[in-house]
This record gives C-alpha cells, structure tokens and sequence, in this order.
C-alpha cells in the first residue's frame, strides 16, 4: 500500500524509484566499498535502501537513538535478524553469534565476543558481497563514532566483498561525519560515492496521490490533489501522511495541513532558541545575511556577534534545514513561522 506510513521493503512497493535502485545496484556489482545516501527529512531514504537490500545479502542498522555499544550490537542483531533468510549460512558458523531460531544473539564482550571489525572480517570470508547499511549515520556519536569510523576504514582498505552504505539526512552534518577531508578522520582521503534522493516532480506526485488513492477505490477532486502537489512539494512522507490521514476519513485538507506543520514544529522545538529565531527571520522574509542579522538585533535587543550568527547559518544548513536562506521543505518554512521564541 502506497499510503502504508512505515518504510517499504520490497521493490514492487517502491513508487518511482527505479533510477537510485539501478545506481544502487550498480555500486554493489561493481564493489564499491563506500556509498553515501543523502537526502532531506522524508525524502523516502529508508524505504529506498530496505527495498534495495531485497536483492541483496545484507544488514540495515538503525543508528537513531543509538548512545551505546550495548544499543549499537542490539541494532546489528536486529539487522542481521531481519535477513536471516539470506544470512543464515553465512553467520552460523561466526565466533561470537548464536542463531536461536529466528533470532540472532551476538556477544560483543568478554569470552568467545566479536567486534565490528571482526564482524565485518567473518563477512567477508565468504565470497559474496555483504552490504551493510547505517541509517542515519550522521546520528552516531562518540565513544561509539570512533568503532563505527574505524570498522568502516578497515574494511574499505582490506574487505574486498563488503560495501558499506551511509545515508543521512542531516546532509553536511553525515560528510563532517564521515570526514573524507579531515586529516583526523580514519576516513580521511576515501572516496565515496554520493546518490543523491531527490523529491518527486509535481507529476510524479500526481501519479504517486491517484495511484494510492485507486489502491483504496477512492477518488478525491483533481482540485484537491493539485493543492496537495503543491503545497507538500514532493515530499514523499508528506504526500503519505495526506493520502492515510484522507483515506482514514479525514477529509478537511487544513485540518490535515494543520497535523502536518505542527509535526514539523515539534522537530524544530529541539533546536537552541538563537536558532529558532534564525528560521523564524527567514520565515518572515529575510534572504540575506545582514536582514537575518537585523531581524535578531530587534527582536533581543542585543548585538550579534558575526562569528555567532554565521555559526549558527552554517549549523542549520549541515541540518538540511535550509540552504541559501530558502526552507529546503515548505512545511518547515510554515513550522518556522509558528515557532515560539522564548
């Protein structure tokens, strides 16, 4: 079901996808040894790499809310679980992994326990590539950053039959991460080679709206899904979001607006409240750096030092959340204008 909220898994669920598939596909046969997935918030990263890894032997690790290495080998357990159908011959016969039924245990310490690095060596022992996939990589934090970076420089220099996928969508935040320029990441120096998740065209949007709508034998006004189109501007998780808030009988378009920006708010409540007051320049119609600068100074009623507020600019672009003083999602640009500065 197109309106289904949770992430696919297969390819014939997938809508439209068929290009970053077929790239995707090609970087495995060719062994590419490190692939960056980017993509703004609900751009549909995650049911674009479940689906691919369909055809592929492979591990899909959530790395959101992961503070620990207790939550990390849970995580990559998970994983491992998940495709047990594939990996069940491969993993049964690796010291420190236990496959009780339909469920895999992994001891990460003490006697007979195996690290990341050590993982990824048994995986690779076998002759077949291995794909594995950090989702939001840019999330991973220290002392665990340090494993994860470390693991993945090993196995692009050593492990030939493993690629390793990071998707992200914090984009500047997931390259400072990865620190491919930085003479102090383990990453230092290695390419990798970007796929860039790009929002549907209005058309696409179109088909995607009809489409999920006829799955459920219901036909709203063309009125109505061109005002979707326009407004959710091809975020996928939006168009979702409207399509199952419709076919559950909500038919009040602001209503579901309304749902929509006050989601998107509450993500931005985390931000510091400097930041806040950033978008909420931008919001309001400042371009430039100067005109957000001045927007701040009159509303606090103190100067602005430039370091800070370019800080600050530089920080919500590595977020995604905007770029050359422009929403990169209309709905955040809506959630900004509600935002609260206390």
């Amino acid at each position: 079901m197109l309106f289904d909220p949770r992430p696919k898994t297969s390819r014939l669920e997938l809508f439209d996808r068929e290009k970053e598939l077929t790239l995707l596909d090609r970087a495995a046969e060719r062994g590419e040894p490190l692939v960056l997935v980017l993509g703004i918030r609900r751009i549909g990263k995650t049911s674009l790499l479940r689906s691919f890894l369909e055809e592929w032997r492979g591990i899909y690790i959530d790395m959101r809310g992961v503070s620990s290495l207790a939550e990390l080998y849970s995580r990559i357990s998970d994983g491992i679980t998940s495709h047990l159908g594939k990996l069940r011959d491969i993993v049964k016969s690796i010291r420190g992994i236990r496959v009780l039924g339909a469920e895999v245990e992994i001891r990460w310490r003490g006697r007979d326990s195996i690290s990341l690095v050590g993982l990824l060596e048994e995986l690779n022992k076998h002759d077949k590539r291995i794909i594995i996939v950090f989702d939001e990589a840019q999330l991973i934090r220290p002392p665990i950053s340090i494993e994860v970076k470390r693991a993945i420089a090993y196995a692009y220099d050593n492990l030939e039959n493993i690629t390793i996928v990071l998707s992200g969508s914090e984009i500047g935040l997931l390259r400072e991460f990865i620190g491919t320029d930085n003479p102090d990441s383990p990453l230092y120096g290695r390419y990798a080679l970007e796929l860039l998740v790009e929002r549907f065209t209005p058309q696409m949007s179109r088909d995607f709206l009809e489409k999920g709508f006829m799955e459920q034998g219901i036909r709203p006004s063309k009125d109505l899904i061109e005002k979707a189109v326009n407004i959710f501007d091809g975020i996928v998780g939006w168009l979702v979001y409207f399509g199952k808030s419709y076919i559950d009988g909500v038919r009040d378009f602001n209503r579901i607006l309304d749902a929509v920006i006050n989601l998107a708010a509450k993500e931005l409540e985390n931000l510091r409240p400097r930041e806040k007051l950033v978008l909420k320049a931008i919001a309001e119609g400042a371009s430039t750096w100067s005109s957000v600068r001045r927007y701040i100074e009159e509303k606090e009623g103190v100067t602005v030092p430039k370091s800070t507020l370019t800080r600050i600019i530089k920080k919500l672009e590595k977020l995604s959340i905007i770029q050359d003083y422009r929403f990169l999602d209309p709905i955040y640009h809506r959630a900004a204008s509600r935002l609260r500065i206390k």
